[in-house]
């Protein structure tokens, strides 16, 4: 019998070794969910909403009042993981009355979505974009056509996601228009290779009450969404439902402690990082809930999971070998 032989049979033994000893001691610890509120000045007593994150920025809309007029308007702004907000001048309009919110990206940043509602109470809204110049700067506001943008209906709320099944980018966004289940509706509109939207249609998810607030996620074809139509933690609730070729699974709720007593909306992760984000008038808020001159008050939530690794000894064979392991958690 030869000593490769040997060496072989002796290497396996201690593979197989390993593995078992693994299997022995690999018990699935829950990955623990944190949420806590935004701190760096972010939030603050006016109401803070709709986060998005891309690369290391994050943009969100914010409510201050105006020193010229004295009245509420929202802008666009951003900020660094420990950096300072600031307000992003080239993404808000030169008028002074309208609302600017909800920004959402083109997974490359060629283009960038966002809103303008041109009343108060945000029900008289459209969808507009800027694309990405040569310089680096965004190019000038362009509004999304008609059949988006339909008249006498509000269009809101804008998210990009990747459709795996049509192999197509889709704009998800939220409406009231005609043909819905009734309150306000998410819709989708997929993008061609031509970068032409077409026809919109109603999500077949949506109910007879309000609907909101979507993300869809790309690896895991998840689309995240609030609503007040479905048996609730509170208000609005954040739900998730998987989209399977061209079928949509029945939504289910993420519970506590993303979803409170209160309403939670703005669910949105990133993957890179790990971390999600949402926006909630969950006591602790600096934005102490109701309203503030006729807007809703909410505050910018971080969630994290943290115990999503346990590290663990193994002996093998002498009490000086000491092997550390991994062990991943089960995910939502």
């Amino acid at each position: 019998m030869s000593c490769k032989f040997l060496l072989t049979v002796a290497i396996a033994f201690f593979s197989f070794s390993v593995f078992a000893q693994r299997k022995v001691n690999q018990k699935p610890v829950p990955a623990e969910v944190k949420v806590s509120r935004l701190e760096n000045g972010v939030n603050t007593s006016a109401s803070d909403f709709a986060p998005t994150r891309y690369g290391n920025r994050i943009y969100y809309t914010s409510i201050y009042k105006s020193e010229k007029d004295g009245n509420m308007v929202s802008r666009i702004y951003s900020f660094m993981e420990g950096g300072k907000k600031q307000l992003v001048d080239e993404l808000n309009m030169k008028q002074k009355s309208s609302h600017i919110s909800h920004v959402a990206f083109m997974p490359d940043a060629s283009r960038i979505y966002f809103t303008i509602c041109r009343d108060d109470n945000q029900e008289d809204c459209q969808i507009w974009y800027r694309e990405k110049e040569f310089s680096g700067g965004w190019g000038v506001a362009e509004r999304l056509p008609d059949f988006i943008n339909q008249r006498g209906s509000t269009s809101t709320q804008p998210a990009i996601g990747w459709d795996e099944e049509q192999k197509k980018f889709a704009l998800f966004f939220v409406s009231n228009r005609p043909g819905g289940r009734g309150g306000l509706d998410i819709w989708v509109s997929h993008i061609n290779w031509k970068g032409e939207f077409e026809t919109p249609y109603v999500l077949p998810i949506n109910t007879e009450k309000d609907d909101v607030t979507p993300y869809f996620d790309r690896s895991s074809q998840i689309l995240y969404f609030s609503t007040n139509g479905r048996e609730a933690q509170g208000g609005f609730d954040v739900f998730q439902s998987v989209k399977k070729g061209d079928m949509w699974a029945p939504p289910t709720n993420l519970g506590r402690p993303i979803n409170s007593a209160y309403d939670d909306l703005y669910y949105m992760k990133h993957e890179v990082s790990g971390k999600a984000y949402l926006t909630s008038d969950r006591p602790g808020s600096l934005c102490r809930g109701g309203n503030i001159d006729g807007w809703n008050c909410y505050d910018i939530y971080e969630v994290v999971r943290i115990g999503a690794f346990e590290m663990y000894s193994s002996k093998l064979g002498n009490e000086n070998s000491t092997v550390m392991h991994e062990i991943e958690n089960d995910e939502e």
